[in-house]
């Protein structure tokens, strides 16, 4: 008998490769994901030693398996904490559609906390966003996005002051979209939006639930109505692990 029969019979060899570990991992996966669908988000999984116990099948394979689900995005692994059942991630499609509306799509309850609603004077990456003079009155509105309770996204957004008066916090509680539509007549006809990745910083991090320098989305859009002007700039820091972008390429 060889050394990594000896090895594989007295279970020490529990973290090689197993002939049939493909089925073996495949076979958890499924019974986790089967598991994870009745769980509630930010639920903690077993340890993968637990898993391993529980099932019968080696570390190694709880291992796969977890690492599969993980990259289907049902779970979520905190170094030193332990593993997580993942919150639904909401996908942004080349759609002309608003955040609430988004998170409609997936089954959440959409819903907003205002940080801060003020006039300033723009300044001059504002004011050229907006195509307004420097000094320009704007409103600047900064909101915690959240589904179902949970933060999902940071947003701050600029509009004229001139054009949106009278924009003050009870009308701020839900979708600005419909504010603006129901309240002024403005509809949104098309908007441009840049998306770089980031890391959150301290407050950011604190805002949003997560460890700080954890990965975001910084998407910078400006929206114009029918007939070519700006209605409004805004920047929105969206979680990593809850947002993806999905565009079609022409």
């Amino acid at each position: 008998m060889t050394v990594e029969e000896r090895r594989a019979n007295d279970g020490r060899g529990e973290d090689r490769p197993e002939g049939n570990d493909a089925f073996k991992h495949e076979a958890l996966r499924r019974r986790l994901a089967a598991d994870i669908a009745r769980m509630q988000p930010d639920e903690a999984l077993p340890t993968e030693r637990s898993l391993a116990e529980r099932y019968r099948v080696s570390r190694s394979t709880a291992r796969r398996a977890l690492q599969a689900l993980r990259e289907e995005g049902l779970i979520r692994s905190v170094r030193g904490v332990g593993t997580f059942v993942s919150h639904p991630q909401i996908t942004k499609t080349s759609a002309l559609t608003s955040f609430s509306e988004d998170l409609r799509a997936r089954g959440y309850r959409p819903s907003s906390e205002l940080l801060a609603a003020e006039r300033i004077e723009a300044d001059l990456h504002q004011a050229t966003a907006l195509g307004v003079d420097p000094g320009t009155a704007l409103h600047r509105i900064e909101r915690l996005r959240l589904g179902d309770g949970f933060p999902v996204c940071l947003e701050t957004v600029y509009l004229s002051a001139e054009r949106f008066p009278g924009l003050d916090a009870p009308l701020l509680e839900g979708s600005l979209s419909e504010v603006l539509r129901d309240t002024f007549g403005v509809r949104v006809a098309r908007a441009t939006q840049q998306i770089r990745a980031v890391n959150v910083t301290g407050r950011q991090a604190g805002l949003l639930g997560v460890r700080e320098g954890s990965a975001a989305l910084l998407v910078r859009r400006t929206a114009f109505d029918g007939t070519g002007h700006v209605v409004e700039y805004g920047e929105s820091l969206c979680r990593g692990d809850l947002y993806e972008f999905s565009l079609v390429v022409t």
